[in-house]
């Protein structure tokens, strides 16, 4: 290889191998076939089970399971894609070199960044700190440990977006062109389509950006031709995810995420136009205002929920916990760390969103010195990630974005929006550690702006003491922990006596108090060692700095060396306590949570197997936990983005107990805890009225109100209620025949078979459910019009004789959406190797 090459070649090849070696220790269980014990991925696997199984005995995946909520789309479990050509082939075996799972993702994660910094401008070794604080910023550990994986993904390719269309930007029109169709296509391919739309957040702040600078300098040609080509890209990324992006645009449509729901309610103002409820979208992760200084201080709310990894070996709560019960040091203390640390307004949090400390200097360096058209969209991106992150903390705004902004009214956790500051922050801590150590400023210039940042930094660490002495540290839980306690002491305290005396009680409430009151100290503890934490951090990155402007330190690369240990030690050390070895099972103990119980061993001995299940002693709630549809069909499971139709039955019906819908829905079996031995139980349900049957006559309602009404006191094994709109293929009433009958035969998921014989035209109702997109019905072959009814099922008029009844699952949008796919794919190939020869001819020209 040519010298001049190689020294180009060499850095990098350096990065690579430390970003390698950094996730491999990281991760190093892995690499042993242990797996992380992420409670999400649990989930998930419940929800794809039966499509694994149809797999194995079938040869492919279907595109419809029967496992949960009576029957959905696959679409966003395990989507059996048939393409032929695809990019996951570049993901899978080019950008993560094969790696287990997670080393692939941070290893991706920080390749993918200090790509974007290279194409910055910035230095190989300010690269790679940038890539470190970037891949391992806490949320990206955090994320990964309840197993969403897709989003980790998606956030390891956002870096790589911004870089393809900077080379755009800088004229580098073919490789630009061909690395923006790329990287957009893959961040969509992960189906991750929240952190897909922040990541075109900042693309568009950056595009904006761009276009005032070039028209500045009169650059018209520029703007044209690079936003033409960015264009063109993005529509051949949506071309090449066709398969993704068709069948679930139709299937987000008939869910929550789509506001499809027909029942028109009182609260028509926390309704969004197509998209989720309001208050459902905001009440799981709108980040505290004053919580977003877990940028700098992570544990300044405690850090997560989870108090083992939070506290340490001994609590102030463990020591009160022992000296008011005489419980071991030791014991009280292991008790103590059971309770939760974090004590903002979130019902649910993992963990702190931290950049670091030092990345959150240099970005206040950055926007008090750096002198980039960069600094001013990096800046307002940050700016407006952290808005939205905020959610119901900053009503006025974020309700007025969720109503407006286009596309915004579909997600939730608005806490997610942190990623934009997460890269923000990064890329302007990079440019200003390079303008500073690399740049021509004088050092007296050099040393103003130092000073003015310390300030700066120095007012921040003002308001965060005032807040470590002003915070009370109480979570929402604590006066229900307090009281759990009292009343624990008073129930000890009171054995053989009728009734506790006044005294009593107060010792009760006194130790209650003891215990929380530890509690809070622990709390305070956290944040202030955090807080000091921060702070040497920070003095040592200034004082590194402050020595090189004085001429203390004679090369930029001494500081830059320390300032790289510093920030990867910073970032790491905070990350390895939301994931580290310890996280790691084996396979088999993972596979342990969906072990058969009692009741699944009952249930599976039941020989027809055609039938669902209503898990009510299910961990996390029958309609928020997938194991029982590992093991069976349930009419409950888990699913962010269930069909709509079915949350207003689970919400009109169901959660209500109305017996009759659940006889319509074929639950045969209802499993239950043991009273005696706290074990699931199976109970049978005679009178669950199986796959289909046939009705004697139905009612039409006037809406879906009504219809919804009507089914409050339908007797569904005689009845059938349908809405007006499907009068005209409902036909006429059925006529008596009491030999008429109505089978399955088969249901293959995406397939299903009936058997029909009678005297009479008859109506049946199939105990499916109704989904618009993709089930076409056919009687003896011929295309049939079928029609909803009992507001989640499916009906049609069967005609008199012996009939084969089939409903087919087949979307166009699937079968279409793969030849797109592979046609654009089979293009973009080509392009790429064009592409990747021009450049390679280019560069040995030059």
């Amino acid at each position: 290889m040519n010298k001049a090459v190689w020294n180009k070649v060499f850095p990098h090849l350096i990065a690579i191998g430390i970003f390698l070696a950094v996730s491999s220790i990281f991760f190093l269980p892995a690499f042993n076939g242990m797996v992380l014990n992420q409670e999400d991925t649990a989930g998930w696997r419940g929800m794809a089970q039966q499509s694994f199984e149809f797999r194995e005995k079938h040869g492919h995946y279907p595109l419809w399971t029967n496992s949960m909520f009576s029957g959905m789309p696959t679409y966003q479990i395990v989507f059996g894609k048939p393409y032929a050509v695809s990019i996951g082939f570049l993901h899978k075996y080019v950008f993560t070199l094969g790696l287990p799972e997670p080393v692939s993702y941070f290893f991706l994660a920080s390749v993918m960044a200090y790509f974007l910094f290279i194409v910055m401008g910035v230095r190989p070794w300010v690269g790679i700190m940038g890539a470190l604080a970037f891949a391992y910023a806490t949320y990206n550990p955090i994320v990964t440990i309840v197993g969403h994986n897709t989003k980790m993904i998606c956030i390891a390719y956002m870096p790589a977006v911004l870089a393809s269309v900077l080379l755009l930007y800088q004229k580098k029109y073919v490789i630009g062109t061909v690395l923006t169709t790329l990287f957009v296509a893959m961040i969509i391919w992960q189906n991750h389509v929240q952190i897909a739309y922040y990541t075109m957040i900042m693309a568009l702040a950056l595009s904006v950006a761009f276009a005032i600078r070039a028209a500045r300098n009169k650059e018209y040609k520029h703007i044209i031709v690079s936003g033409a080509l960015a264009l063109l890209a993005g529509a051949f990324a949506i071309g090449i995810n066709a398969i993704n992006l068709w069948p679930i645009n139709e299937f987000v449509k008939e869910t929550m995420r789509g506001g499809r729901s027909e029942l028109v309610s009182g609260n028509q103002a926390n309704k969004s136009k197509g998209g989720l409820d309001r208050d459902y979208a905001f009440y799981y992760g709108s980040y505290g205002i004053t919580e977003t200084f877990t940028l700098i201080v992570p544990r300044i709310y405690g850090g997560g929920l989870n108090g083992a990894k939070e506290f340490g070996e001994q609590t102030k709560a463990g020591e009160a916990l022992s000296e008011q019960t005489g419980m071991p040091e030791e014991q009280a203390d292991e008790y103590a760390r059971s309770f939760p640390a974090y004590w903002g307004k979130q019902p649910s949090h993992s963990g702190p969103t931290y950049l670091g400390a030092i990345i959150c200097f240099l970005f206040i360096l950055g926007l008090v010195y750096v002198k980039s058209w960069h600094k001013w969209w990096i800046l307002a991106a940050a700016a407006f990630g952290i808005l939205l992150s905020w959610g119901k903390n900053l009503p006025g705004i974020n309700y007025f974005l969720f109503d407006y902004l286009p596309v915004y009214n579909k997600f939730r956790a608005p806490s997610m929006a942190m990623v934009i500051p997460q890269l923000g922050f990064v890329m302007l801590a990079c440019l200003a550690l390079q303008q500073f150590l690399f740049g021509t400023e004088d050092k007296k210039e050099l040393w103003k702006k130092l000073r003015l940042a310390t300030f700066i930094t120095g007012g921040v660490f003002v308001i965060l003491i005032a807040l470590y002495f002003s915070f009370d540290y109480a979570a929402p839980s604590d006066k229900d922990l307090r009281q759990n306690f009292a009343n624990g002491m008073m129930q000890q305290m009171a054995q053989g006596q009728q009734q506790p005396g006044p005294e009593l009680q107060q010792r009760a409430e006194s130790f209650g108090r003891a215990v929380v009151n530890g509690l809070h100290e622990d709390r305070k503890s956290l944040f202030g060692g955090d807080l000091l934490r921060a702070f040497i951090f920070i003095a040592c990155t200034i004082a590194l700095l402050a020595l090189y402007v004085k001429d203390k330190i004679k090369t930029p690369y001494a500081a830059l060396a320390g300032i790289v240990l510093l920030s990867s030690i910073d970032i790491l050390g905070v990350a390895w306590r939301y994931v580290n070895h310890k996280d790691f099972v084996e396979p088999v103990d993972f596979e342990n949570a969906f072990a058969s119980t009692p009741a699944d061993i009952k249930i599976k001995a039941d020989t027809t197997r055609q039938f669902r299940v209503f898990d009510q002693a299910a961990a996390n709630g029958p309609f928020s936990d997938s194991r029982a549809s590992y093991h069976h069909n349930s009419i409950g499971g888990y699913s962010p983005a269930k069909l709509a139709l079915y949350q207003d039955i689970i919400d009109s019906q169901l959660v209500k107990g109305n017996t009759s819908v659940y006889n319509m829905l074929n639950t045969k079996y209802f499993i239950v805890r043991d009273p005696a031995t706290g074990q699931p139980d199976a109970q049978l349900n005679p009178n669950a009225l199986g796959n289909c049957w046939f009705v004697k006559g139905f009612r039409i309602a006037k809406n879906a109100n009504d219809e919804m009404a009507i089914l409050n006191t339908l007797n569904t094994r005689d009845s059938a209620v349908i809405d007006a709109r499907f009068e005209k293929t409902a036909g006429t009433q059925p006529l008596p025949d009491s030999t008429a009958s109505i089978r399955l035969v088969e249901n293959l998921n995406d397939k299903v078979t009936y058997q029909s014989e009678s005297a009479q035209p008859q109506f049946a109702v199939f105990s499916e459910v109704y989904y618009p997109y993709g089930w076409d019905a056919y009687i003896d072959g011929k295309k049939t019009d079928y029609c909803r009814v009992n507001y989640a099922l499916r009906g049609m008029p069967v005609p008199a004789g012996k009939h084969t009844i089939e409903f087919r699952f087949e979307p166009r949008s699937v079968i279409l959406g793969d030849k797109l796919t592979q046609w654009f794919s089979i293009l973009f190939y080509i392009g790429l190797i064009a592409g990747l020869v021009i450049e390679f001819r280019r560069a040995k020209k030059a």
